[in-house]
């Protein structure tokens, strides 16, 4: 029998749906915290995207924006570690080709050639190489033979010196028989002393190198052995003579019997000669070359400083980078951590992009925030203020209407959370993301109670230049807020409206309202003239107007639609005019919010403007201007007199 598969989820097995487990393999979307999220719409709404910025640069210990920054800190170090390493061996092979560079010169000066002994060394073999090549050398050691001279002449000097030649061989053999007589006179110690001391006198060869000291002995020695029984060396000596004195060969051979010890002499100065022009034709060649090596020798250590100077920088540079890495690392967590904050918030639907065209060609895309966020800020102001007014008790409920209605609809405002239709706001969540298991807020469906009464709030807020004083445009924006909460939050159906009160009366978006800037001066009848077209084409059966202001009006619209400032009494007028149109509505509340009058001039225009309305003034401070407005809208007296 085969085992069931297990349910995903056995502890809702009896509601009869079992959902599939989409969490194995799924990558898990980041989440702030509720505390996170309240913070960072505080401070985008007050600062816009800057305020991404702030929120990443204050210090905390824990919670999810912390533990992302965390993980993003440690995947990107190991990113930089491998790209470190990448680089590292990029440049061990920068070294190793700059190293190997000077590898033909390292070999060359490794053969000790710019040593003296070295240099010594290395030359008497090139040296003795070419002495050995030489052809007396070469018929001393029997390598070479020499050839008979033979003169190109006639037969009769042929004859005639062939009758000289045997002459003279009768001539050698008597003198060498003389020699032979005379030296049994002598000893054999006085002899080689003699031959000793003649030598000495004569001099011998002393070469520069070594080695070669002990072959020119050897040659010597071989030469005094076999000069008298060597046919072919006495040739190689006999030619050298005849080249060196310009003897004739009958001469040579007379004075080599005659003379035997000279002939030994002459050979063995012959032979000097011969190796010291030996040594030094290729000594001279050998400096020459030595020269050349010393120019490469100091060429190649320069080369080497170079290589070993580039390398060094090399090295510096990747250190140097290296440490910027780790300096930015910080930074670029920030700017990865930033990414993910704005993903998140527009996930949530709190950023948004715009298409921004500088010109006909060039557009950018650019985020800017949503109503969404600037309602959640509202709901964070309305709870601030509320928690600052602990003891006035909540209105929401008071309003008529027909008990246990209700309608299935999508979420409108952040306060319907909680009559949240739960399954199917799952099954909306798992159609709309499969593979993210959170909810979020376009994925709920509220069970919302069906109303009879429905508000239409106008709220008129000053923009003028003098709202720049003394924070109070920063005053109006948060009461402004806050108020727009309190009226959704009685009833999602109720309906606000919202006025710039400038030189021009324009209509205002919650995002508007966080973005506006102080200008102009007040046309208290052309907005309030816009109030009234907008209550006009209401179904509502409750109307609310809020005027927030500080001063008189200044500015009015003439008949062609042109906004006139400068004529105070004119503008009053007109104002009055206009607010006197107010009373056609039997349910409208309005009521004007003073801040800060310079003298009773401000208060009493205000109060013939709220008189003409059926409406009242309120005097206020900017720092308890919010607390004011909600506590006039929390009057019930006031707002529901009718009712």
């Amino acid at each position: 029998m085969m085992n069931e598969r297990p349910i995903p989820y056995p502890h809702i097995k009896g509601a009869g749906v079992i959902l599939p487990d989409c969490s194995e393999g799924v990558y898990t979307p980041f989440r702030l915290t509720n505390c996170e999220k309240r913070e960072l719409v505080r401070k985008i709404a007050e600062n816009g995207l800057k305020g991404i910025d702030e929120f990443l640069e204050s210090d905390r210990k824990e919670g999810a924006v912390s533990e992302k920054l965390d993980e993003l800190r440690k995947q990107m170090k190991e990113q930089l570690e491998k790209i470190k390493a990448k680089r590292r061996r990029s440049l061990d092979d920068q070294i190793r080709n700059l190293m190997n560079k000077g590898g033909i010169a390292t070999r060359e000066s490794s053969d000790g050639l710019l040593r003296e002994s070295g240099f010594r060394r290395f030359s008497s073999e090139e040296i003795r190489g070419e002495i050995l090549a030489s052809e007396l050398i070469g018929a001393l050691e029997g390598r070479v033979q020499i050839p008979d001279y033979i003169e190109k002449i006639g037969l009769i000097r042929r004859i005639w010196r062939a009758i000289k030649r045997f002459f003279v061989r009768i001539m050698s053999g008597i003198l060498r028989l003389i020699r032979c007589i005379k030296n049994r006179f002598k000893k054999d110690a006085d002899r080689d002393e003699n031959i000793r001391s003649r030598r000495k006198k004569k001099g011998a060869l002393i070469l520069p190198f070594p080695s070669l000291q002990k072959d020119l002995s050897d040659w010597e020695k071989r030469m005094d052995r076999q000069l008298d029984d060597d046919d072919n060396l006495q040739k190689a000596v006999d030619q050298r003579i005849s080249d060196k004195f310009g003897f004739t060969s009958g001469w040579i051979q007379l004075k080599r019997s005659s003379d035997p010890e000279w002939y030994k002499e002459e050979a063995r100065k012959i032979l000097h000669e011969e190796v010291k022009d030996a040594v030094k034709e290729k000594e001279s060649d050998l400096e020459k070359k030595r020269v050349d090596l010393r120019s490469d020798e100091r060429q190649r250590i320069e080369d080497e400083r170079s290589r070993r100077q580039e390398i060094m920088r090399l090295e510096k540079a990747f250190e140097k980078e290296a440490a910027d890495e780790e300096r930015s690392l910080k930074e670029r967590t920030k700017e990865e951590m930033k990414k993910e904050l704005v993903s998140t918030l527009a996930n949530m639907g709190y950023l948004k992009r715009v298409l921004f065209k500088d010109d006909i060609d060039d557009e950018t895309r650019e985020w800017e925030i949503t109503e969404a966020l600037v309602e959640k800020f509202s709901e964070l102001i309305y709870a601030e203020v509320m928690e600052g007014r602990r003891g006035i008790k909540d209105r929401r409920g008071r309003q008529a209407s027909d008990a246990g209605v209700y309608e299935k609809a999508r979420l409108r405002t952040i306060n319907e959370e909680s009559r949240m239709d739960i399954l199917q706001t799952i099954v909306n969540a798992r159609l709309n993301h499969p593979d993210d298991r959170h909810i979020d807020h376009h994925d709920m469906t509220v069970y919302r109670e069906v109303t009879t009464s429905e508000m239409h709030g106008v709220i008129i807020m000053d923009i003028s230049g003098s709202m720049e004083e003394n924070m109070r445009i920063e005053a109006a924006k948060r009461s402004v807020l806050a108020l727009t909460q309190a009226i959704k939050r009685d009833n999602p159906r109720n309906r606000v409206d919202l006025i710039s009160l400038s030189t021009r009366a324009v209509p205002l978006s919650l995002r508007d309202v966080m973005t506006i800037e102080p200008r102009g001066f007040t046309n208290h009848q052309e907005a309030i003239g816009l109030a009234r077209a907008i209550f006009d084409r209401s179904r509502a059966d409750k109307f609310l107007l809020f005027l927030i202001t500080d001063g008189l009006p200044e500015a009015y619209t003439n008949e062609k639609g042109e906004a006139v400032a400068g004529d105070l009494d004119r503008s009053m007028e007109l104002a009055l005019k206009e607010a006197s149109g107010l009373i056609r509505y039997p349910d409208l509340v309005f009521n004007i919010f003073l801040l800060e009058p310079e003298d009773e001039t401000f208060v009493s225009s205000a109060r013939k403007i709220a008189k003409e309305g059926s409406g009242r003034v309120i005097v206020a401070d900017p720092k308890q201007l919010a607390s004011r407005v909600l506590g006039t809208y929390d009057d019930g007296t006031s707002i529901l007199g009718g009712v």
